[in-house]
C-alpha cells in the first residue's frame, strides 16, 4: 500500500513537471515572438542572427539580411486608425513569411520595420530573391472596409559571410535602407562588407 502510494505520488509530481515544462515552452516562445504577427521579434531575431553568423564563421555559410520599413505607415494609422495600421502589418507580414524558406528567418523588428534573414543563400541569388520580396510587399494592396490601401515599403540589404559581426551586418543594411529610402530595394556597393 505505501508503495502503491509512493508510485501515484511519483506520477502526479511527473504530471506537473510535464505541466510546468509545457508552460516554460509557451513562455519562452511569447518572449520571442512579436503578438502581432506571430513573426520572431527583435530579440527572437538577433538570437537567430547570431546563430547564422556562428555558422557562417564555421562553414562559410553565405546569406543576406534585408531591412524593410514601411513608408507612410504613420499616415496610415492617422487616417484609417490603428485596427487598419494593424492589418497592414499582418499582411505584410503574411507575405514575407509565405515567401521565404523554412531555412530563414522574418521578424517585425518594432513599428513598422521587418527584417529578413536569408540564410544558405549564395550573394546573387539572395539578391534576387530579395528583389521579389521587394516586389510583392511594393504591389501589397490591403482592402479594409471598401478601401483599398496600397503598401510601400523601402528595401535595404546586406550579405554575411564568414567574418561577419551582427551589430555591423545591422548597420550596414539599416545605412543601405535609408541611403536609398523609396519603394524599391537597394544595395551599395561603395561600403565595406559586413
Amino acid at each position: 500500500e505505501a508503495i502503491e502510494e509512493v508510485l501515484l505520488a511519483a506520477v502526479k509530481a511527473e504530471q506537473a513537471l510535464a505541466v510546468q515544462r509545457a508552460r516554460i515552452r509557451y513562455l519562452e516562445g511569447l518572449s520571442i515572438t512579436d503578438e502581432l504577427t506571430g513573426l520572431l521579434n527583435r530579440r527572437g531575431f538577433q538570437g537567430e542572427l547570431s546563430r547564422a553568423l556562428a555558422r557562417a564563421q564555421r562553414s562559410r555559410e553565405t546569406g543576406l539580411l534585408i531591412l524593410c520599413d514601411l513608408d507612410h505607415f504613420k499616415a496610415i494609422n492617422d487616417k484609417h486608425g490603428h485596427l487598419v495600421g494593424d492589418a497592414v502589418l499582418c499582411a505584410v507580414a503574411a507575405v514575407l513569411q509565405a515567401k521565404t524558406r523554412v531555412v530563414d528567418y522574418v521578424a517585425r523588428l518594432g513599428g513598422d520595420e521587418f527584417a529578413v534573414l536569408l540564410t544558405h543563400s549564395p550573394r546573387a541569388q539572395a539578391e534576387r530573391r530579395a528583389n521579389v520580396l521587394a516586389g510583392l510587399v511594393n504591389g501589397l494592396v490591403v482592402e479594409w472596409d471598401g478601401t483599398e490601401i496600397p503598401v510601400s515599403a523601402s528595401f535595404g540589404f546586406e550579405g554575411y559571410h564568414q567574418g561577419s559581426q551582427p551589430e555591423t551586418l545591422l548597420f550596414l543594411a539599416d545605412r543601405a535602407l535609408y541611403r536609398h529610402k523609396g519603394p524599391r530595394l537597394v544595395s551599395d556597393t561603395s561600403r565595406p562588407s559586413a
